[in-house]
């Protein structure tokens, strides 16, 4: 049986390797962090708990759970996932896992800098997506906005296809060792569409082009990446948990309904086990 990936460690993702790993699956879960959940302080409305659970607590007790049943885990930043010869290829900052499917846990977060007209030029110059849209902007200048390893590895995939190709952090420190233009960036300007970057000192430069890769990819990023369906800023599933792309799942917050730990355990418990289906059909 190929490998089931799945991208996040919060409650959807470790509830999804659960059900997974216990149904005969071989099973690894990508994520750098805890998630929103790791973030929080004290969970008080999630069932047996008299007194309320510490958050951390929680998320280290499923991990721990996970492990002890086979679970996997790569601690590492998703930068994207992409069709492979068999099935998908996840790529982070430091390898490439091949997966028979994929279950997407990992928050709803959707990183668009403060930059005034940035949505106005959404699908004309402005994209989400170096791997998708690249290959239009070949001969021509265009950037990448972001000052970490996501939007260093944007940049490493526009360099392929693209020779004038400038990282802007937007006035943040670079966590790389590439050459960046570190300007806090003002506004999008344009006509039909974007021509050039307003920088918050008065100075323009022209591009035809935009890749916004702010942050860590997350759910929103590597739909787009995909093709996913999505509802603003959602990824659309069935009732069970499936995309519109055979052996992706989504899980938790990144999909429509209420964001709760119980409902996120849920769809990780279905997403999980429909997975698990995909990949045992497949064989």
């Amino acid at each position: 049986m190929k490998e089931l990936v799945i991208i996040g460690q919060g409650p959807a993702g470790i509830s999804a390797a659960l059900y997974a790993v216990r149904g005969g699956a071989s099973v690894t879960v990508v994520a750098k962090d805890g998630g929103a959940l790791a973030k929080a302080d004290k969970i008080q409305n999630y069932y047996g708990f008299a007194d309320g659970v510490s958050a951390k607590a929680l998320v280290a007790n499923g991990i721990a759970q996970a492990k002890n049943l086979g679970v996997k885990f790569v601690e590492d930043e998703v930068c994207g996932v992409e069709f492979g010869a068999d099935g998908f290829e996840v790529k982070t900052t430091g390898r490439t896992i091949a997966a028979g499917a994929i279950v997407i846990a990992c928050g709803t977060s959707r990183n668009v800098p403060p930059i005034r007209n940035i949505g106005k030029f959404e699908g004309r110059g402005v994209s989400y997506c170096a791997i998708c849209d690249g290959f239009f902007f070949r001969g021509k200048k265009v950037a990448v906005v972001g000052n970490g390893r996501y939007a260093e590895s944007e940049y490493g995939v526009l360099k392929n296809i693209i020779e004038d190709v400038t990282i802007l952090t937007d006035g943040l420190a670079p966590q790389f060792s590439l050459p960046c233009d570190t300007r806090k960036i003002e506004s999008f300007e344009g006509g039909e569409s974007i021509e050039e970057v307003v920088f918050a000192d008065g100075s323009r430069e022209k591009f035809d082009g935009i890749f916004i890769a702010c942050g860590s990819a997350g759910a929103f990023e590597l739909s787009k990446k995909l093709g996913l369906e999505t509802d603003g800023n959602k990824i659309v599933a069935d009732d069970k948990r499936a995309t519109n792309i055979p052996g992706i799942f989504a899980a938790g917050d990144c999909i429509p309904g209420l964001q709760q730990i119980a409902k996120a355990v849920y769809d990780g418990m279905v997403a999980g086990t429909e997975a698990l289906k995909f990949l045992k059909a497949a064989q």
